[in-house]
This record gives C-alpha cells, structure tokens and sequence, in this order.
C-alpha cells in the first residue's frame, strides 16, 4: 500500500499551485484587460509591448507554459520558478493595495479585488512550490498510488477550487459584509 509523505502534500499543494497557474493563465488570455488595467495602475513599462493587454496575455501564455511544464515535467526548476512567480504576484498584490486598484488582475474579472488574503495566498503558494523542490514531481506521486493516481488528481483539483475561492469569493464575500455608510 503506498505511503502518504509530507512530501507528496507538498507535491500536491504545489501541483495545486500549478492548477491555478493555468487557470489564472487562461483567464489573462481570454479577458486581458483586467490584467492590463493593473498593469497601467502599477505604472509597469510596456518593454516593447504594443499594448498592456499584449503584455497581459503573453503573462498568461507563460502562467500557462509553466502550469504544464510543473505538472507534466515537475522537477527543480519548474518547482522554484512556480515559487518565483507566487512571489512575484504577492508583490504585485501588495502593490495593488498601495495604489488602491479595485481588481488584483489574475483571473480576468473586475470583482476580484485584491487582498491581504491574497497576499497571503500568494506567499503560501510559494513557500509549498520552493518545499516541493527536490520531492516527487506530481507524475511520480500519481504513479505511486492506486487507481492511476486519480486520487491525487482529486485532490490537486478540490486544493486549486478552494485557492481559487480563496482568492476570489472570499474577499469577495468579507467586502460585502462590511457596512456601507452613506448608503
């Protein structure tokens, strides 16, 4: 019977992380202008982009690239470079809370605003994404339980929803319940 590690949680919280990647990647690919909104508002250079919005799909191709490199290929430097990009978007959240934008920019919806929920979510991303380097890549830990792996792919997929919850409906949910004064 295959044994459950500390390692492989980190495998699967980090395989989580890779999920969102995608998920966030093709969001900035279908709906770029809420990332190209934020990118204007942080003031971040064009660096020979047509427009924000090329530069805001182009992150999302990589988000995408690098989701499927850190499932399918796993290993040393897909782990670290997901752990470099979380911390990456803990920053640009951070920023977004100091200009005061209304949307974090990730998922291509104006309703997500970010939060220090989301900072949060971020740096914890990263923090299992850099402990996950050196373990089983998500292909290993799959090979090595029953059934194919499916119960790995289950979990991965029920720890990126409530990531995603996390960084949307929730903050989405406490704002809503702070009182509206003037209203």
């Amino acid at each position: 019977m295959p044994r459950v590690t500390g390692m492989d949680v980190a495998t699967a919280l980090h395989a989580a992380a890779a999920v969102l990647l995608l998920l966030a990647g093709g969001a900035k690919i279908a709906r770029p202008s809420t990332t190209a909104d934020l990118l204007f508002s942080l003031r971040v250079p064009l660096l020979g982009f047509p427009s924000a919005e090329a530069q805001a799909i182009v992150l999302g191709v990589l988000e995408m690239a690098l989701g499927v490199a850190a499932l399918a290929i796993g290993g040393v430097v897909t782990a670290g470079l997901v752990g470099v990009f979380y911390v990456g978007f803990a920053a640009a959240v951070v920023r977004a809370l100091m200009v005061g934008a209304t949307s974090c920019g990730c998922f291509g919806r104006t309703e997500s605003p970010p939060t220090r929920i989301h900072v949060a979510g971020n740096v914890g991303l990263a923090v299992v994404s850099f402990l996950s380097i050196g373990g089983a890549t998500p292909i290993e830990v799959m090979n090595d339980q029953p059934a194919g792996g499916l119960g790995f792919v289950i979990l991965v997929g029920v720890l990126a929803g409530l990531f995603l919850v996390l960084f949307t409906a929730l903050p989405e949910a406490l704002a809503a319940r702070r009182p509206r004064f003037g209203s």
